[in-house]
């Protein structure tokens, strides 16, 4: 059994207001509520260096936010003496107990005795227990002998009845729309949600509500092997295999980048609890021999046994909140470009597996802890080094008057004409100029940087000349025949043997600005070409940062 979490809220039995801080230690095994909620923006109680002491020694119930009061009051009367809340039990201006305790999310949420979410409530200082929005039920006594009564309310759409595309969907809980929320849920053994319509009840043997309608799995994620529903990926949960734990992951990375985060750099550190789950998975069921082998790698948001497969992740671009540009690198380094990451918008974590062949082998990575948490922050530099066909110099041009949309131009060396096909692109792109190893301006194309104010670029060149200046000005829109051109990296392929017909999966790539004997992703392509059409391109090992 795993450690308990190394702080816990005492908070007594109903009735009581004095509140402590309490440090457990290695034989506590007293059961205890974990809370998921919404801080806002409000500021509120929260435990740091120099009041920690202050906080062990005890305080009033007052002095907490709404939310956390009620979270308090509802653990009383369900006779449970302490609760988790991460304001207060873990040391906000401590960056290595942050590190720590969100390196504890699996452990912390699994052994909770129960997780109580606060569903209805977009901040901290707002009640979820006491208000009055919940519909109410209309009765109507049928004319008559026999008493019949008629009963109807409004159908709950709220929890886990939401439905984004229903008849009439409503706007999400604020617990949805939060990215630190949806481990909590997943990792939850029993989970009791104060929804806005109603109090909903979920745990690994069952959903129940006051309602008693059945829940909408379609937007549920379910742990392989934890209960006995399907997954909405056609699959049985079983043995925990790799398509179970891959179909997983996949889903959980669609949702969470369908999310928000108010700290951009939490955008690795916010899964850390799910990823200690599934490592644990991959490694009890990696082998039958006696000494299996160690679980894959985590990369930055990918599992090294997922690739090169899962470098193919697109923009959702038919989903809400697509249109959003490249993350500001003020505001902090999250990820390289070959992660799903490293770009603010919903994703498409890989393509479908189904007829499927590798056409590129990762030969190697380097990928930095920034921290104490292996599935945590990752410092700047990040990289996959990959072995596969590339084509070169293809030129690219934007498409007016739609978002993040551009064309590039291969040639069909079947029919020995050029091609125009759209790419699915990462987010705004604007092209650049940089000194090659030869001395030679030249031109490639990147994410556009929110923070770029001048119209020079810098770039490390393969001899070291660090940030050396440069000719020319970034180009903010990449117009038709400009001139700009994007390497095209074959990575996978889809055969359809009736009609020798066969999809090809190129990832984007410009030069990258930080060193241009390097790339970095741009977007994803499949193109529909005969199956030998790139026989005859030379294989080459390049680096993506």
């Amino acid at each position: 059994m795993s450690s308990p979490p190394r702080r816990l809220l005492r908070i007594g039995s109903p009735g009581n207001s004095l509140i402590s801080l309490y440090e457990t230690s290695a034989g506590f095994q007293e059961p205890y509520v974990a809370l998921s909620y919404c801080w806002g923006k409000s500021p509120t109680l929260k435990t740091e260096s120099e009041n920690i002491e202050f906080l062990k020694q005890g305080f009033d119930l007052s002095q907490l936010p709404a939310t956390i009061r009620d979270a308090i009051r509802i653990a009383q009367n369900l006779g449970l003496e302490y609760i988790w809340v991460d304001a207060l039990c873990i040391v906000q201006d401590s960056k290595r107990d942050w590190e720590e305790q969100s390196a504890e999310m699996c452990s912390i949420y699994e052994q909770a005795h129960l997780t109580i979410a606060a569903s209805s409530s977009g901040a901290a200082d707002l009640s979820f227990a006491d208000h009055s929005s919940r519909p109410q039920a209309l009765r109507y006594r049928v004319p008559g002998p026999g008493g019949v009564v008629l009963a109807a309310r409004a159908e709950c759409t709220s929890g886990h009845h939401y439905n984004p595309t229903g008849r009439a969907p409503a706007p999400p809980e604020p617990i949805l729309t939060r990215g630190w929320t949806l481990q909590e849920s997943i990792l939850a053994t029993r989970c009791m949600a104060y929804s806005t319509d109603e109090l909903q009840w979920r745990c690994r043997e069952t959903s129940e509500c006051e309602c008693e309608m059945p829940a909408d799995f379609r937007r549920d994620i379910i742990v392989p092997g934890h209960d006995g529903h399907d997954d909405d990926d056609g699959e049985e949960d079983g043995d925990g295999g790799e398509v179970d734990s891959f179909a997983f992951w996949n889903r959980v990375v669609e949702q969470y980048t369908q999310r928000h985060l108010t700290v951009a750099t939490d955008k690795l550190p916010a899964l850390s609890g799910i990823c200690q789950l599934i490592a644990g998975r991959k490694k009890s069921g990696s082998s039958p021999s006696p000494s299996p082998s160690p679980p894959p790698r985590y990369l930055a948001g990918l599992w090294e046994d997922g690739l090169p497969y899962c470098l193919l992740w697109e923009r959702a671009t038919d989903v809400e909140g697509s249109d959003v540009a490249v993350p500001d690198p003020e505001r902090g380094y999250r990820a390289p470009s070959w992660s799903w990451a490293s770009v603010d918008c919903p994703v498409y974590p890989s393509i479908d597996l189904l007829n499927i062949y590798p056409h590129a082998r990762v030969v190697g990575s380097a990928v930095s802890l920034a921290g104490a948490d292996p599935f945590g922050q990752v410092r700047p530099g990040a990289s996959i080094t990959a072995a596969g066909r590339l084509l070169r110099d293809v030129k690219v041009y934007e498409v007016e008057g739609r978002f993040a949309t551009y064309r590039v131009q291969p040639l069909d060396r079947d029919r020995g004409a050029v091609r125009d096909e759209e790419i699915v692109a990462d987010g705004p792109l604007e092209g650049f100029r940089f000194r090659d190893r030869e001395g030679r301006v030249r031109r490639s194309v990147r994410r556009s940087v929110a923070t770029t104010t001048t119209t020079t670029s810098t770039i490390t060149t393969t001899t070291g000349d660090a940030g050396a200046e440069r000719d020319g000005a970034v180009e903010r829109g990449l117009a038709y025949g400009g001139g700009s051109t994007v390497f095209l990296f074959l990575t996978a392929r889809r055969h359809y043997k009736p009609n020798d017909f066969t999809t090809f999966y190129f990832l984007v790539l410009g030069v990258s600005p930080k060193d241009c004997s390097k790339y970095e992703r741009l977007g994803m392509i499949g193109m529909g070409f005969g199956h030998h059409q790139f026989d005859d391109v030379a294989e080459q090992t390049i680096t993506i940062l």
